[in-house]
């Protein structure tokens, strides 16, 4: 192409394609295969709290270059902090069903009325805290504190100036973006004079949004350039120079407009070297790559023509180093067309209906899901921080701070676009160093992509440990003591270990012994790998909210008095047993039926490291390696009213890994084959052998999960339950139950069956409390949340509308899950409170495409 042209949005990507069939290999789908990226975006019911309220949340996890949701992290990790970086509260949420759902609760002792929302998996902490999801909060006392913190407009500033394409160059003329921020992180307007060096003035400017503004203007040779600003809120000038001329450089020039952008290349030399190449890509999608012709004037991109998105404009040199850089933002097919419609009145207590109807770029019905929140107008702020659309779109593709990203998409601002372009002349995208990967530099990942929990740790030698003694013939065992869950992985030659393939909630304790040849080793120390958190640069601050908000929602507490129901929570997760304590029940039937008994206290007075040294000594027993017998027989093992045979046999089953049984009764045949009836259930727990031992042969059918299944297995007598090396100070109280009396569980054991009980909670704490020792280690990670239930409560009887309990609910609903069905619509329903007010309706999700949806619309409409 000669000259100045229009080169199509078409042309570019079938370049691109082309380019990719001719080649070798594509350098971004390289870096894409070694480094895939996620992003995140978490929907709140609302932004300001009042301290005590809790915070209902849904994490939205996609993909950075397509938006589809992604579910290959198992967690998602939320965290409170201080504008000072300083954490209040951590929850680790479980990817169940799709979906990261969860609660904040937010303690009732908050002073402060600034606090930060981060959000990441551990995957995304490869890029480093600058793209880590991240929003502020407002949270004030349930109090109104006698002094109030003031944030003054006024006061210091500085002001960052930011030349197009990284140079001014002198002859040319070249646009400046300028950034001012006070000390307090927020941005300052402001205004402002550009003079040089002989006091002529040669641009003047002022801010158009949250501290950023551009000028343009033509540097001289030999001339130096400083601009004097000042605050429109009043406040002394400053001084500030601007950048020195590069005239040995060459820097990009995009003029953008409604229908297209076009990019030239401007220097202060009238020639140009040859093998200069410009680069286009939008989130490491490559669009445009190809030798700069010195002929061409510039080259125009037809807007219509290319997706939506941010893109990253390069000149490079012939041995692919950065020139210049430029940030372009397209707007495209990103969402999809969501359509809302409400049946009902404001009566009080009356039933109000939403209907929803989604539909993508291409008027086909959306499939997916999205979290809905309903807040009181009069006690619910506006929304104030950054929308779906706005984190996924642009915030979480530059690095630093953007503050107020909505403004720049709101559909009534007619400088939104201006704004925008002056946003991304004081950004930078550097989600992959692009330079480096067109020279196969390739990034790779240093974190691993989350898929279960994971215990690590090294084992350390003490003064009596035999250094000659190699510590990979050694194996990390771990127990869950309320579960019963145990396994086991080996510890490498330097001592570390590293636990995983398992699913606990938070405050879950574990117990970790290292053994060799199943016995413990009382010489060594066992250190923990405490968890780490990620490095934020710099946290986002909030405006001060309206204090009307804040003081109706006070009101509103006032009004509901011990009727309170911020923090109620509804457990979806059915409690059939009763809650573990330090107490036992004697009328259990291992209790009941035992023919020999022995407490803490009995246990306590034998010298014994172990639950099978302790079985070594109780009468009648006989223990040689990891073989017990009873008078002749393999006796069963039974831990908390369990039988132990059935978690051995699972943990040597890789067909049922990710399943949890509810067991019923044993029958043993003639030939000492044991068949174990079962019920499988939900469950997250992962019930694997870290050793690689085959103990066992099994044999098993599978079906839907609800139906009884049937597991068979030849008993082997060397096998004992890996419970049975753990230290003896975990155990309550062990029973011996005769054969005679093993008919209770259905089947008829000669050895009978030694029944465990084990230490619980506080027990447990104390036990190790009272006698630490160095080879045990008894931890509490930090476990995934329980899932709860947002309490909306029904007025559909007339009991239940004439009842007493005073409703003021600042969220009247949340739902963090509404699915589209194929028709692309979906129907919620919830109650009124007792307060007449105007309702706020908002949206949010990413359909299985990767198109936003987002609605925000006030009930009743606006008139």
């Amino acid at each position: 192409m000669e000259g100045g042209g229009i080169l199509s949005a078409a042309a570019l990507f079938l370049l691109g394609t082309l380019q990719a069939l001719h080649a070798q290999k594509n350098p971004f789908l390289e870096q894409i295969r070694n480094f895939p990226q996620e992003k995140i975006h978490v929907t709140t019911d609302r932004d300001a709290y009042i301290a005590g309220d809790t915070v209902w949340l849904r994490a939205h996890c996609v993909d950075a270059a397509t938006l589809e949701p992604l579910t290959a992290s198992r967690y998602v990790y939320v965290e409170l902090r201080t504008t000072d970086n300083l954490l209040v509260r951590r929850i680790k949420i479980l990817q169940r069903g799709g979906v990261y759902a969860g609660y904040l609760p937010l303690p009732a002792t908050l002073a402060q009325d600034e606090y930060v929302l981060c959000a990441y998996t551990l995957y995304m902490r490869n890029l480093g805290g600058d793209y880590l999801f991240s929003k502020p909060l407002s949270v004030n006392p349930y109090r109104q504190p006698e002094k109030r913190r003031r944030r003054t407009a006024a006061g210091p500033f500085d002001v960052a100036f930011f030349p197009e394409g990284g140079y001014l160059i002198d002859g040319q003329p070249c646009r400046v973006g300028f950034k001012a921020l006070g000390k307090d992180g927020l941005s300052r307007q402001v205004t402002g004079t550009v003079r040089d060096d002989r006091g002529r003035t040669v641009a003047r400017f002022a801010s158009r949004h949250a501290g950023m503004g551009s000028f343009e203007f033509t540097p001289r040779p030999g001339r130096r350039y400083t601009a004097e600003c000042v605050q429109t809120s009043g406040g002394k000038a400053r001084r500030f120079d601007l950048p020195e001329a590069n005239d040995f450089t060459f820097v990009l020039r995009v003029e953008p407009n409604d229908t297209s952008f076009v990019v030239s290349v401007r220097s202060a030399k009238k020639w140009r070297p040859q093998g200069l190449k410009l680069l286009v890509h939008r989130c490491g999608t490559q669009c445009y790559y190809k030798e700069w012709n010195p002929q061409h004037a510039s080259l125009t991109f037809l807007r219509d023509e290319l997706p939506g998105g941010l893109y990253q404009i390069l000149l490079l040199s012939p041995t692919g180093e950065a020139y210049s850089e430029r940030l372009v933002f397209n707007r495209r097919d990103e969402e999809a067309e969501v359509t809302m419609r409400q049946e009902g009145t404001l009566r009080q207590r009356s039933k109000v209906t939403l209907h929803f109807e989604v539909r993508d770029t291409k008027r086909r019905p959306a499939q997916g899901d999205f979290a809905v929140a309903v807040t009181d107008r009069k006690a619910a702020a506006p929304v104030a921080t950054a929308g779906i659309y706005s984190t996924l779109m642009l915030s979480s593709e530059l690095r630093g701070v953007i503050e107020d990203p909505d403004w720049y998409f709101a559909p009534d601002n007619a400088q939104g676009d201006e704004g925008l372009d002056e946003l991304l002349l004081t950004q930078g995208w550097r989600r992959y160093d692009v330079p480096k990967l067109l020279r196969d530099e390739y990034k790779e990942p240093y974190y691993p992509m989350e898929a279960g929990q994971e215990i690590a740790g090294r084992i350390e030698r003490t003064a009596m440990f035999s250094k000659k003694k190699k510590l990979d013939r050694y194996t990390m065992r771990l127990l869950v003591p309320r579960s019963g869950y145990a396994t086991s992985a080996p510890i490498a030659e330097d001592g570390s270990f590293a636990l995983n393939g398992f699913d606990f909630p938070d405050s879950t304790t574990f117990v970790l012994r290292p053994t060799v040849r199943g016995r413990t080793i009382t010489d060594a120390r066992i250190l923990i790998t405490p968890d780490s958190f990620p490095e934020y640069r710099t946290l986002p601050r909030l405006r001060q909210p309206d204090p009307t908000y804040v003081a109706q929602a006070r009101r509103y507490i006032e009004q509901r008095g011990t009727a309170d129901m911020r923090n109620i929570v509804i457990d979806t997760v059915v409690v059939t047993a009763k809650p573990w304590d330090d107490d036992i029940d004697e009328n259990a039937p291992e209790h009941r039926l035992a023919a020999r008994s022995w407490n803490a206290e009995q246990i306590k007075e034998v010298s014994a490291g172990t639950i099978l040294d302790f079985i070594e000594k109780m009468p009648g027993m006989q223990v040689m390696g990891r073989r017990v017998l009873y008078r002749g027989h393999k006796p069963a093992f039974m831990v908390d009213g369990r039988l132990e045979e059935t978690i051995n046999m699972l943990s040597k089953t890789e067909d049922v890994v990710g399943e949890s049984a509810n067991w019923g009764f044993g029958r043993m045949d003639k030939n000492d084959k044991l068949t174990m009836s079962y019920q499988v259930t939900p469950s997250f727990h992962l019930w694997s052998d870290m050793t690689g031992k085959n103990d066992m042969n099994t044999s098993f059918e599978r079906e839907r999960a609800g139906e009884k299944r049937e597991i068979e297995y030849t008993e082997d007598l060397d096998n004992v339950p890996d419970c049975l090396y753990y230290p003896i100070e975990q155990v309550a109280r062990i029973d011996l139950i005769d054969r005679n009396q093993t008919s209770y569980w259905g089947t008829s054991l000669k050895g009978g069956i030694i029944a465990i009980t084990m230490k619980k909670g506080k027990a447990l704490a104390e036990a190790y409390a009272a006698a630490p020792s160095p080879d045990v280690s008894v931890v509490t990670p930090l476990g995934y949340q329980t899932p709860a239930e947002f309490y909306s409560p029904t007025y559909d009887t007339e009991e239940k509308y004439r009842a007493n309990t005073p409703d003021y609910r600042t969220t009247l609903y949340w739902n963090p899950v509404v699915k589209l069905d194929d028709l692309g619509q979906a129907t919620v329903e919830f109650y009124t409170s007792d307060a007449p007010t105007d309702y706020d309706i908002s949206i949010e999700g990413v359909s299985r495409s990767g198109k936003i949806i987002r609605k925000q619309q006030r009930f009743p409409p606006a008139p």
